[in-house]
């Protein structure tokens, strides 16, 4: 069988990404990022890359992380599961210019995820469903610090993106959604259920709109979240 052209090292795990992503944002051309330090741990970027896809319906930027599955070759313990069984995800909203963005992607959510990568490759914690992240400080802090009143981020599965299986196990894609301090703080003692459908109902989209209020002084969402807070759940 000859080699794709695509792919001159065999990585059924990266290939199977790919296919996903495609499949969620067909015909569309990524931009990808890719690290020089890849599985590094003294490094700031150990994921060996990121791609960023133009979503559309609504318009945005769709992050997606290769390296937290198992991308060449299978090597960890569990044949269920691929890695650590997810790679992350983070949709930022953009202008939709009818076309593709003349500027590219920002770049400071590509090292919040090699952040939270790096956090988890280095055996602090790891992510699940649910999971939630206290960043001490705005989640645009490689940019422009102070920007955004998100300063927390929960693990929600990504609306876009089905589970998948590869050659090597299961990778379920984490979205990454930020969260204003009042209202995670509140969260850390919840059940998941509970977390996953505030935000599901909350915010379906997932995206991350650094401009947006927190849901409890929302007048829309803060009625949302006082029913999960009260654990009523439709």
């Amino acid at each position: 069988m000859e080699r794709d052209a695509d792919y001159p090292i065999e990585a059924p795990g990266w290939q199977a990404i790919d296919r996903a992503c495609l499949a969620a944002h067909p015909g569309a051309t990524p931009h990808q990022f890719t690290s020089q330090s890849a599985y590094d741990l003294q490094g700031e970027a150990p994921l060996p890359a990121i791609t960023v896809w133009e979503g559309r319906a609504p318009a945005h930027w769709h992050y997606v992380t290769y390296g937290l599955s198992e991308l060449f070759e299978k090597s960890s313990a569990n044949p269920k599961l691929s890695g650590f069984g997810y790679e992350l995800t983070f949709r930022l909203p953009r202008a939709d210019t009818g076309g593709e963005s003349a500027d590219g992607p920002p770049t400071w959510p590509l090292q919040l995820l090699q952040g939270v990568a790096h956090y988890v490759m280095s055996g602090h914690a790891d992510l699940d469903t649910g999971h939630v992240i206290d960043l001490g400080g705005p989640i645009d802090a490689g940019m422009s610090a102070g920007s955004t009143a998100l300063e927390g981020l929960i693990c929600v599965p990504d609306p876009g993106m089905p589970e998948l299986t590869t050659a090597f196990g299961s990778v379920l894609f984490l979205a990454l959604v930020g969260l204003t301090r009042d209202e995670f703080e509140p969260m850390v003692d919840w059940d998941m259920p509970r977390k996953v459908g505030l935000v599901r109902e909350a915010l379906p989209t997932a995206l991350n709109d650094l401009r947006r209020p927190s849901w409890r002084s929302d007048p829309r969402k803060s009625t949302i979240y006082r029913r999960y807070e009260l654990k009523v759940l439709l």
